[in-house]
């Protein structure tokens, strides 16, 4: 990889496009300054210079994930006519992603309080975001109008939890536990309507 080394602007995207490669790659937060220096042929101390310290291109890398997210979820909403299938939508791109890479294990976290707690930030938003999901599905007819929306969101969190537990241990692939527990649950919650978008999406997904 050829960068300009007077560019620092340039340094600094390919930096956070690169390290975020490197997390997805490796599942976890342990890479290192020089890994990443070496692999962008420039001087540490130049890595240093544009981020801080590590936390902050942590950070970075973060923040760039979630953009890139959000944007994949924005087109899908524009581009399909109901929330069922921006949710299924969402579900293959975050499998595709995990047979590609190692799942992320935030054990380590605790070393970056500012990540944390921009992480914790993202989980909340995420479950705002979910809610209304969930509750424009309901005036949409794909999920039942009886549902009681804070259980629900409890037991989405809890399997959520459980399936990314489950899958940095390696025991299970992530798109069974996905499966076995979201799919599960959003079978339980579809109508009679939604139970088609779903069933379609499994005979897909299992004949891969």
């Amino acid at each position: 990889m050829i960068i300009n080394p007077t560019n620092r602007d340039e340094i600094r995207q390919r930096t956070i496009e690169t390290t975020s490669e490197i997390l997805m790659r490796t599942g976890n937060l342990s890479v290192r300054m020089d890994d990443i220096a070496q692999e962008l042929s420039v001087s540490k101390r130049t890595l240093y210079e544009i981020f801080g310290n590590k936390e902050e291109l942590l950070i970075e890398c973060m923040k760039y994930h979630v953009s890139r997210m959000s944007k994949l979820i924005d087109e899908e909403v524009d581009r399909e006519d109901d929330v069922l299938t921006v949710f299924i939508k969402h579900l293959e791109i975050i499998i595709d992603e995990s047979r590609e890479n190692s799942h992320a294990s935030f054990a380590d976290m605790e070393k970056y309080p500012k990540l944390k707690k921009l992480f914790n930030e993202h989980l909340s938003d995420m479950a705002r975001r979910l809610r209304q999901f969930m509750e424009l599905g309901v005036r949409q007819g794909v999920f039942r109008d009886d549902l009681n929306m804070d259980v629900l969101m409890k037991a989405f969190s809890v399997m959520g939890k459980m399936a990314n537990e489950e899958s940095c241990k390696g025991i299970f692939p992530y798109d069974e536990l996905i499966d076995g527990t979201m799919v599960v649950l959003l079978r339980g919650i579809a109508t009679p309507k939604g139970m088609e978008k779903l069933d379609k999406y499994r005979y897909k997904s299992n004949n891969k």
